[in-house]
């Protein structure tokens, strides 16, 4: 079994989990609602990327990679200013990466994400009217890119598989997953 086989069949509950708990429908049903989410995902991910960046492997990579500058871009189209958005608050409860295969499996649950943001995209300017040139670019992020962006993802990971590692991407993966339920969960 490849890592990437072992990954989708070992956070398939965390997945699941998180899928359920956040209630996109509600959520996305109202610019405020939307808005309030964007900027959880901004917490999440300016805290994410600038401790998982310290650990990258591979750091052009990494940074190809990196959404916070499409969350600020779709929360000042929202009409937040640069000020408030660097006062929203950030998650403070991100796991430790203690070695650079940590970086991995985390980056696995940031790069999967970006496979259902598609389709959460698609929802998003069906019912608010936005679209990435107005409030939706983190959930488009690499637009037509997405397929090729997550196969090349695969590949790197592959590459960086061995029996030492994989148990801690896996459960690196897990605990990204458990933080990202948590924080994203959390109110508001």
């Amino acid at each position: 079994m490849t890592l990437l086989e072992r990954l989708k069949i070992e956070t398939r509950t965390a997945h699941d989990r998180i899928e359920t708990a956040i209630d996109l429908d509600r959520r996305i049903a109202s610019r405020d609602g939307y808005r309030a989410l964007l900027c959880r995902f901004y917490g999440f991910h300016v805290a994410w990327e600038g401790m998982a960046g310290d650990f990258a492997p591979d750091p052009h990579f990494f940074r190809r990679r990196c959404k916070t500058d499409l969350l600020v871009k779709d929360l000042r189209a929202l009409g937040m200013t640069a000020r408030e958005i660097s006062r929203l608050p950030r998650c403070d409860s991100l796991m430790p990466l203690p070695a650079p295969a940590a970086v991995w499996g985390s980056m696995y649950v940031v790069e999967g994400s970006t496979l259902g943001g598609a389709v959460i995209a698609r929802d998003v300017e069906r019912r608010l009217g936005l679209n990435a040139e107005t409030g939706c670019a983190y959930f488009r992020s690499y637009g037509r890119e997405t397929a090729v962006m997550w196969k090349s993802f695969g590949t790197m990971l592959l590459t960086a598989s061995s029996p030492e590692v994989d148990d801690l991407i896996v459960e690196t993966a897990n605990r990204t997953f458990d933080v990202m339920h948590d924080w994203l969960c959390e109110a508001p």
